[in-house]
């Protein structure tokens, strides 16, 4: 643990890896702080990547290849707990199999356990209450977007006798778009199906907390200026140094009794080391 005393040039360490890099810390009077460059890139976690024209975080577990809904939504839980993909608008399942179709067709061709059919999982599922929309979000219980289903869909009877394609998916990855009975025109959009049928997996990070830095950064709210190369993830002994420092400043500010013994116990913390830092692998 860093020794900080009063008067000391802080080095704010800031790291995606939580390895280090160094920056100069900004003085932290309330005018200086207004025009601290408060800004970084937010960023996915490992494993996860942003595509163009979707909000959220993806990852497709390629190596574990197609399998029934209920083991994709495990597996995705075990990514940081991650759910399988669901999708807000018409389209989105496109955007999303053309983009890891790209990254991946050679992985799915020739994977062994390739089969012509399988397309991906969603996290929607059939919720029996419910005949007018009985479709729903498995994460949330919201009603799912009945646009997100192709012409003819859903018809809760291709591989199954009545009620038995409770899930839904993306049919046919391979496929860029699938022809209808004889329709001259491609269609996309998602199907219900059987959900044991061996699909592929998806996962979703929600952008909402996945993206978010800014709410767990002390060195942003603390007025620091952030790196040009935008990382904004800080290290744990300067996380804890900066939400500490701010606590003592704020004690001190309201001036109230025993406000001057709660900073300096702030500050023993750190300057102890009672707070542990965990080290990088080597």
């Amino acid at each position: 643990m860093k020794n900080f005393g009063p008067m000391k040039v802080l080095l704010a360490v800031l790291v995606v890896t939580f390895c280090v890099q160094e920056v100069i810390m900004a003085t932290t009077t309330t005018q200086q702080k207004l025009e601290a460059n408060l800004t970084c890139t937010e960023q996915c976690l490992h494993g996860f990547e942003r595509v163009e024209g979707l909000p959220h975080c993806y990852k497709m577990l390629v190596d574990l290849g197609p399998m029934s809904q209920d083991k994709a939504v495990a597996a995705c839980g075990y990514e940081g707990g991650a759910t399988v993909v669901t999708f807000d608008n018409p389209g989105d399942d496109q955007t999303l199999r053309d983009h890891f179709w790209t990254k991946y067709e050679n992985e799915i061709n020739t994977s062994p356990a390739y089969l012509k059919a399988s397309g991906f999982w969603t996290g929607f599922v059939r919720f029996f209450g419910n005949k007018l929309n009985p479709f729903l979000n498995m994460y949330t219980g919201d009603p799912m977007n009945v646009n997100l289903f192709k012409p003819e869909q859903p018809d809760d009877r291709v591989l199954g006798t009545k009620e038995e394609e409770a899930c839904v998916s993306r049919e046919e990855y391979g496929n860029k778009v699938d022809f209808i009975r004889g329709r001259d025109a491609g269609v996309t959009g998602l199907d219900d199906y059987t959900c044991g049928f061996p699909n592929w997996v998806i996962c979703m990070q929600r952008n909402i907390y996945m993206l978010n830095m800014h709410a767990w950064n002390s060195a942003l709210m603390y007025g620091v200026k952030m790196p040009k190369d935008g990382t904004c993830q800080l290290d744990w002994t300067d996380q804890n140094y900066y939400q500490l420092t701010m606590m003592k400043d704020k004690r001190l500010e309201k001036n109230r009794p025993g406000a001057q013994e709660l900073a300096d116990s702030y500050m023993k913390i750190l300057n102890d080391g009672a707070i542990k830092s965990p080290s990088c692998p080597q």
